[in-house]
């Protein structure tokens, strides 16, 4: 799934004809100017068809349903998950005899399937994403996988802090609900809750089916048609079913000393997809980086971003990662931590004072090196027949629209570090924010410390 792309699509969406206009002009490489257009199209019901055309043997087909998990009830939580993996339990012999790959995910706004196949399977494979998506699927073995998976994934504090995130940032709402549910909640989910949820939420207006590869347009088209065309046409009133994202500034912490590490998630809230902001935090977040120790190829202090040199000249984390997650009408900004027991305090603090230091120090050189950085990484995630389509379907279901790559590029190289600077101040520099830490965190501060250090004194 291609985060880059569709949050930069998404962004400023009265300047269209001016960034596409900026991007014919500029001299892009010929792979960013000539890269493959999309073929788009709606049905009268509503559901959005697209396809990138390029010679080879494979192709994927993916299928976006706006229909995720802040969809849900407190009572029917985890039901968009269940749907998914009970279609998938229910079509398995059908898969296995299709070949290739068949898999689906669950998110707060989106309900997933993608199947990548040979080029003479498409219309086969587009075929049984329509069944997955018309067809109630066996509940009672989905709902024993998935409470096998919530089990396992409290042992994992990986697993489970970006859901704990949620929930401290958006308190008693679906929002902050965990996309897999509760193992109370999925106990109680019977067939008939699995029957309503598709009924209320899966119509052509919210479905968006995409292709890339070797697919003949008209072809994709006219069998993504016959397999969704039974999906009811939109009723127009889904903001009236999801339910307002409403941030709150909280925390929520697990001391569990088993576990070797402080695991700490933070963040605090940004804007939805249609944004002015969307590429400038994109850039900030490349400004600050991450590090994986299973990479093994630099060394945490040898790297670009400031706050990686910090953190790893003074110990100060054994990992970390920036993330920039955008939501229809929200979004978060922040970073996920892993150090010593004895080291929270720190991380903490080096962390902080690269993100304030965003919104007063930013240099031109800095943003120049983000923008090659975030183009070689868009370039990168647009490489495959899975990024293009699932590149395609997002832009398509969240925004409406395709968008090309040298329209992309424009984008970014319209950000300025006043730019950077700007959103730095707007979401960071002296704002709530909501965290989540799970591990050996005694030594962790506490809220009313992080939040002072969200600003810096300058008189």
């Amino acid at each position: 799934m291609n985060t880059v792309a569709r949050n930069v699509a998404r962004a400023a969406p009265k300047n269209v004809r001016t960034f596409a206009a900026a991007a014919e002009a500029t001299e892009y490489p010929a792979h960013v100017l000539g890269a493959p257009a999309a073929v788009v199209s709606t049905t009268g019901s509503g559901l959005k068809i697209g396809s990138v055309s390029y010679p080879g043997e494979t192709a994927t087909i993916t299928a976006w349903v706006d229909a995720g998990s802040r969809y849900e009830t407190p009572q029917t939580n985890g039901v968009a998950h269940l749907m998914e993996t009970a279609a998938l339990k229910a079509k398995s012999a059908e898969i296995a005899a299709l070949g290739g790959q068949v898999t689906g995910y669950t998110s707060r706004e989106h309900v997933v399937f993608e199947a990548k196949v040979l080029k003479e399977n498409v219309a086969a494979a587009t075929s049984l994403l329509g069944g997955l998506l018309t067809t109630v699927g066996d509940v009672a073995a989905a709902k024993g996988s998935i409470e096998c998976a919530i089990a396992g994934a409290a042992e994992a504090p990986e697993q489970v802090i970006m859901e704990h995130l949620h929930d401290a940032a958006y308190l008693d709402s679906a929002m902050g609900k965990s996309v897999l549910g509760s193992a109370e909640t999925v106990a109680s989910l019977q067939a008939d809750d699995v029957t309503a949820f598709m009924a209320q939420n899966v119509t052509a207006g919210r479905t968006t089916i995409t292709a890339a590869g070797a697919v003949d347009p008209a072809a994709f088209s006219a069998a993504a048609e016959a397999a969704l065309g039974s999906l009811p046409a939109t009723t127009g009133a889904v903001e009236n079913v999801m339910e307002p994202a409403g941030f709150t500034g909280s925390d929520i912490r697990m001391r569990l000393d088993s576990i070797p590490a402080a695991h700490i998630a933070f963040a605090f809230q940004t804007e939805g997809h249609g944004s002015k902001y969307a590429v400038p935090l994109m850039m900030m977040e490349t400004l600050l980086g991450d590090f994986d120790p299973s990479s093994g190829a630099i060394a945490m202090n040898n790297k670009t971003s400031k706050l990686s040199i910090d953190l790893g000249e003074q110990g100060a984390a054994t990992a970390f990662k920036t993330f920039n997650l955008t939501y229809k009408d929200t979004g978060l900004f922040g970073a996920y931590l892993t150090c010593a027991d004895n080291k929270a305090e720190d991380a903490m603090w080096y962390t902080l004072h690269n993100m304030v230091r965003l919104a007063h120090k930013t240099t031109d050189g800095e943003v120049e090196y983000a923008k090659v950085v975030l183009k070689a990484k868009l370039v990168a995630e647009l490489g495959t027949n899975s990024g293009v389509a699932g590149d395609l379907a997002g832009s398509l279901s969240n925004y409406g629209r395709a968008v090309s790559l040298a329209e992309t590029f424009a984008r970014v190289d319209a950000v300025t570090a006043e730019d950077i600077r700007e959103t730095a101040s707007k979401f960071i520099n002296d704002e709530d924010h909501a965290l989540a830490g799970i591990g050996q965190i005694f030594e962790l501060p506490d809220y009313n410390w992080i939040r002072r250090r969200s600003y810096w004194l300058r008189y």
